[in-house]
């Protein structure tokens, strides 16, 4: 057998002479380089797809929206161990709760995070539903009830006003907030799937009128009790009801007359609300006045970042909050951990005590 093989590749190898061997090497080695090319770019293109956050099928988003989803999702991923993707859709499934599983099974969301910790957001606009599909590994962090809050309260009022993309930023940023400091153990899920079916799904009307939980004046006798107070702590306390009771009127007289229009094109949700209300809440006791002629701050303990500074001006009435500067000058990072964007404006005069590092993190010099 051995022999009759030799015979025949002997018989099959052909004669060359140098100028034909230099040529095919030449014609080879450019076939090689053009398939490794391919073979590259294929895996390239694979690498993207699989990893890309962001699927528009639908054309609903604008491509400033794509950009920040994409980083808050690289964000999410880097430093919270959570891998994310939303993908919108342009036909409507017979069952989307079995289409975001599916979605997270096959292309096995929750992978790039070690685990069964993957994210689907799942945005069918033409039936007006949104679904939410949650990996194994972080079934335990982000409830059945916590995702279908999410969803009602705080993406909800956003798609109503037509600002989708918003509305699936804001959700994203209160899913990482949900999220506690200890991490989830990593795994493959079970039996090798990254979902059993966890999360919610949620009528959202896009680009509908707001309801009135969501929009419009308040009456004037309610409006009278949300006015300057005459001290910030009260001013702050005064606020505290304001949130606890989601009154989302802009013109409320508590707030500076820069802030009432700040808030006029602002959409403050039930969910954004109940956030602040219960990081403020904590914080209170904790809380610092420092006041120089009509300003006034209100800060609290650096060893909780997430409970940022406020600032106050004072009216002929009594002290307002001024959430205008706040806007401009306060940041936050993955962590919701407060920064100053700028170190130049008028409340420096209360942190005189505090150096801040390049990024614009404070620190205690006492």
């Amino acid at each position: 057998m051995r022999r009759l093989m030799r015979q025949a590749r002997k018989r099959t190898m052909p004669t060359w002479n140098s100028k034909s061997l230099k040529k095919t090497l030449l014609t080879n080695a450019s076939v090689f380089l053009l398939l490794a090319v391919l073979a590259f770019s294929a895996g390239c293109e694979r690498t993207t797809l699989e990893e890309r956050a962001v699927v528009d099928q639908a054309d609903l988003l604008s491509p400033q929206a794509i950009q920040r989803i994409e980083s808050l999702a690289h964000s999410m991923l880097k430093h919270n161990g959570v891998q994310l993707q939303v993908v919108t859709l342009k036909q409507t499934p017979v069952d989307i709760d079995a289409a975001a599983l599916r979605w997270m099974e096959e292309h096995h969301v929750g992978q790039l995070a070690g685990g069964a910790r993957g994210v689907v957001l799942m945005v069918d606009p033409v039936a007006q539903q949104v679904r939410v599909e949650i990996g194994y590994d972080l079934e335990g962090v982000f409830s059945d009830v916590i995702v279908a809050r999410i969803e009602h309260d705080q993406m909800a009022p956003f798609f109503a006003a037509n600002r989708v993309g918003d509305g699936i930023e804001a959700s994203l940023e209160l899913l990482v907030a949900e999220q506690p400091e200890n991490e989830v153990v990593p795994t493959q899920g079970m039996a090798g799937r990254y979902s059993g079916g966890g999360g919610a799904v949620t009528t959202v009307p896009i680009n509908k009128p707001l309801s009135p939980e969501f929009s419009g004046p308040m009456s004037e006798s309610v409006r009278s009790r949300f006015v300057p107070q005459p001290t910030p702590l009260a001013a702050l306390e005064c606020y505290r009801q304001v949130l606890e009771e989601h009154v989302k009127d802009a013109e409320l007289t508590l707030y500076t007359p820069a802030t009432r229009e700040f808030f006029a094109s602002w959409l403050v949700t039930d969910a954004q609300q109940n956030n602040e209300r219960r990081d403020l809440e904590r914080g209170l006791a904790q809380a610092e006045v420092f006041e120089q002629g009509p300003l006034a701050v209100v800060r609290f303990s650096l060893d909780q970042r997430q409970w940022s500074p406020y600032f106050f001006e004072r009216c002929e009435d009594g002290w307002q909050l001024d959430f205008s500067t706040m806007s401009r000058v306060v940041g936050f990072n993955h962590r919701n951990q407060w920064f100053f964007r700028t170190l130049n404006h008028p409340f420096m005069f209360a942190f005189r005590d505090w150096s801040f590092d390049g990024n614009g993190f404070a620190h205690d010099n006492r």
